[in-house]
This record gives C-alpha cells, sequence and structure tokens, in this order.
C-alpha cells in the first residue's frame, strides 16, 4: 500500500511540478506573479477535450498539440495583456493576471458549457503493472514518464542551447543580456510561451484522472504556486523538486488524515514556508545594491 502511494504522489507531484515550473520560468523571466497560470492548466485540459475526442489524436501528439496551442495563447496574453503595462506597476500587473483569468474561465464556459467534462482512462493505453497485492494503473506511470521526459527536455534546453542560455541569462540580469545583444523582448516572450506550454502539458495529463471544471484552474493553479514557493521562486530545479514533494506530503499525507483533509496541505506548506523560510527551499536572498 506504501509503494502504491508513493507512486501515486509522485505522479500528483509531476503535476504540480510542471505548473510550478511554469510560474517560475514566468516570474524569472518577466517578474510577474502570473495567477492565471492555473486558469491555463484549465484551457490545456479543454483543449485536450478537443483534441483526443474531436480530433481522436492519441495521447502523445495530443500533449504536443496541447503544448503548442497553450504556448501561442500564452505569446498573445504576454504581448498583448502584460507587456504594455510597465513593470514598475506591479499591482495593475497582478491585476492584469487576475482579469485574464476570469477571461478564460468565461470563455471556457462559451466554448465547452459550464459542465465538468473528462476522457476516458483509456487514454493512458497501456499495460497495468502487476506487483504482489496491487496492481499499478497505466495512468500513474504515464504521467511520472511524460512528465519527467518534459522536464528533462526543458533542462536540457536550458542549459544546452543558445535560446536556453539567453533565457537564463536574461532572467539573471535583463540590463546585462541587452548589453551582450540579446533581444531581451523576444526571450522573455519564448520564456512566458514555455510557462504557458508547462501548464497545457499539466492540463493535458489530468484530464483522463479527473474531471475539468472551471474551478480545476484555481485548485491546481494555488498547488503549483505553493510548489515553487517551496522549491524557490524563480528556481527551475527548486520548481521541479518542490512539486514532487508537495505531491507526495499531500497522497502520504491522505493516508493518515482523511483525505478530505489533503487538499488542506498545500496551503499548510505554503503558509509555513513563507513564515519560516521564504525563500524556499533552494532560493537564495538577492541583494540589490542602490
Amino acid at each position: 500500500m506504501f509503494f502504491y502511494q508513493l507512486l501515486a504522489g509522485l505522479s500528483v507531484g509531476c503535476i504540480y511540478a510542471l505548473v510550478a515550473l511554469g510560474y517560475s520560468l514566468i516570474f524569472a523571466s518577466i517578474r510577474l506573479l502570473h495567477f492565471a497560470q492555473g486558469d491555463l492548466l484549465m484551457v490545456g485540459g479543454f483543449f485536450a477535450l478537443s483534441m483526443v475526442l474531436g480530433l481522436k489524436l492519441d495521447l502523445y501528439t495530443g500533449i504536443i498539440m496541447v503544448m503548442v496551442t497553450v504556448g501561442v495563447l500564452g505569446f498573445f496574453i504576454e504581448r498583448f495583456a502584460y507587456r504594455p503595462i510597465p513593470q514598475r506597476m506591479i499591482g495593475a500587473r497582478i491585476m492584469a493576471t487576475l482579469g485574464i483569468g476570469l477571461i478564460l474561465r468565461n470563455m471556457t464556459i462559451i466554448i465547452w458549457g459550464p459542465q465538468p467534462r473528462g476522457l476516458p482512462p483509456q487514454v493512458f493505453s497501456g499495460p497495468p503493472i502487476q506487483l504482489p497485492g496491487m496492481v499499478i494503473p497505466p495512468a500513474y506511470y504515464l504521467i511520472l514518464i511524460i512528465s519527467v521526459s518534459i522536464m528533462i527536455l526543458l533542462t536540457l534546453f536550458l542549459g544546452k542551447t543558445k535560446l536556453g542560455l539567453a533565457m537564463r541569462t536574461t532572467a539573471h540580469d535583463q540590463a546585462l543580456a541587452e548589453l551582450m545583444g540579446i533581444e531581451t523582448s523576444r526571450v522573455m516572450s519564448l520564456s512566458f510561451m514555455i510557462g504557458a506550454a508547462m501548464a497545457g502539458a499539466a492540463g493535458m495529463l489530468v484530464a483522463p484522472v479527473t474531471f475539468i471544471s472551471h474551478g480545476i484552474g484555481f485548485r491546481l493553479g494555488i498547488k503549483g504556486f505553493a510548489a515553487a514557493v517551496l522549491g524557490g521562486f524563480g528556481n527551475i530545479p527548486g520548481s521541479m523538486i518542490g512539486g514532487i514533494l508537495l505531491g507526495l506530503l499531500e497522497t502520504i499525507g491522505g493516508g493518515f488524515i482523511s483525505s478530505g483533509y489533503k487538499d488542506c496541505i498545500a496551503f499548510v506548506v505554503l503558509i509555513l514556508v513563507l513564515v519560516f523560510k521564504p525563500t524556499g527551499i533552494f532560493g537564495k536572498v538577492h541583494i540589490e545594491k542602490v
């Protein structure tokens, strides 16, 4: 039973990690707390419905198409909703993210209707893993494999490609990046697109295992936010580890308390981290001279 909970926690944690990665990528690039990140996950889930049920795409083609579609949507959101607002107007930028979230929720109601919808579990096609005393459904290990693959590819992209290095340089020091000839506006748009695509991937992966509703964005968005804070906001490896840790805490903790209270674990973790270590596990205090 413990192994089953461990695998379930890892699978859930990987979904939280994808959402947390989006938060951290966007914050590192344009210094924005993107509170519409969970709503992009919700949009990804509804797009997954259309891709799989409408276009009859398989899981792997569907997740690529959803990531591309939500990434392009993220590009237009960043370009026309956030970029015109100066970075110094922090309150206005945060209000803009809340407004975008409201628009996305209402758009999905108009397009897909108000009722919760889901994909059949058969989308995760594969043989169940037979273990002594338990059967592991394919959804658990496929979510784990796909999520980890996406995170590995993102890590390689950021560390081994010119675009990835440009993104890291811009995130570290925008003025220095501009002096080096990096087109920071394009790099920031790319960072936002990738951050949005991470939310889209999470939406595609969660659609076959739960119902996609217009409230799922807030619920999973706040957990992804807690995971990003736990690992260190803006820290890419920290966001991955924070998501996995939160998933394990929630799943294993839910085994000791009522499962109805496990959603509270993310809020408890968020409050404890903000009180005792605001920089997160892997975050560092930045001192800026003025």
